[in-house]
Order: structure tokens, then sequence, then C-alpha cells
């Protein structure tokens, strides 16, 4: 089991060692690297960011029902959601890479 799975289900406040949704978990791993990736504009990320990995599949995996959504009002309540990578976790990054010229 890697690190980052591990630290993704402690985050969650999952044990270790329940393998039940592990494949779901990944996915979102998965999901957070290619959007950083994107992001980013690059084809690999130095393994210093991988906690910021984990942070966003934990902020994926904790919004899954909410993804799309720009705004949420039930009654009285109303929530307004950020749309992309979150500030905190784009903070973390490197700057995107530029590409110039054509390959």
């Amino acid at each position: 089991m890697s690190d980052s799975l591990i630290l993704l289900k402690r985050l969650l406040g999952m044990e270790p060692t329940d393998i039940s949704k592990d494949d779901i978990l990944i996915h979102y791993l998965n999901k957070a690297k290619g959007n950083i990736l994107g992001y980013c504009n690059a084809a690999t990320l130095s393994v210093e960011y991988d906690h910021v990995m984990v942070d966003y599949a934990v902020y994926l995996y904790k919004n899954r029902d909410s993804i799309g959504l720009m705004n949420k009002q039930e009654g009285e309540r109303s929530a307004t959601y950020e749309t992309g990578i979150p500030t905190s976790i784009r903070l973390a990054l490197p700057l995107p890479k530029i590409k110039v010229g054509t390959d």
C-alpha cells in the first residue's frame, strides 16, 4: 500500500487496514494527480508535492457530491463552492509551466 493511500485514509478517519474503499480512494488520488499535472502543465511532479496531491484527493473525496455545483441553497442556508483546484492547494503547488513553441 502506498504512503499516499495510507495518509489519505488517516486524513479521512479510516483505518489503514480497511481495504473496502481502496479502489475509490485510488481513483481520487489519480484524479487529484491528473488535475494537478494539468494545472502545472507538467508531465511529472516532484515527490515533495505528494502531500499536496493527498490534500486535494481529500478535498475531492469529501466534496464528491457537490462537484460541478457553484451555489447551493437549502432554505435559509446557502453555500458557494470554489471552482477548480482550491486556492489553498494551488498556493502549495509550483507555478504552472508555460510551454513555448511546438514539440
